[in-house]
């Protein structure tokens, strides 16, 4: 199957747990990246994503309005602090290209030890229980 692992905004999506259950066939919803023909509901519709295809850009920070009050916002949403990484992540696209970007976002939602793939939620890993670099769920 394809998978496509880079957003447009500059997340990684091979951490979105939606990605990684249809990775392990335990998808609800099934979505295979941003860039993919198959996104979960808040992909298919996300204005980010629009945005960026109808100006033809690969990844936001390629826009000539770049960084815009969208993505500035998208950013800065509380509830998923996660999102605070892409502007670092694009600056690494930029100056090191996807390729290098992709390799290093793997081993950073990657589990140190055993190597299992991580979600941005996971703080400590799924199958050996070593602490990871994710974020705690923020409390309703």
């Amino acid at each position: 199957m394809d998978y496509s692992l880079d957003g447009y905004c500059g997340l990684y999506c091979g951490a979105c747990p939606i990605f990684l259950e249809t990775k392990a066939g335990t998808a609800k919803e099934a979505c295979r990246g941003c860039k993919s023909g198959l996104n979960a509901e808040w992909c298919r519709v996300c204005n980010l994503k629009a945005c960026a295809r109808s100006k033809g850009v690969e990844f936001c920070s390629a826009c000539e309005e770049y960084p815009c009050e969208k993505l500035k916002g998208f950013a800065d949403m509380e509830e998923y602090p996660y999102h605070r990484e892409i502007f670092e992540y694009m600056k690494t696209i930029d100056r090191e290209g996807k390729a290098a970007w992709l390799e290093g976002m793997k081993a950073r939602w990657s589990c140190p030890e055993c190597g299992q793939e991580a979600s941005w939620w996971d703080t400590a890993c799924t199958r050996c229980g070593t602490a990871l670099r994710g974020y705690s769920k923020p409390k309703p």
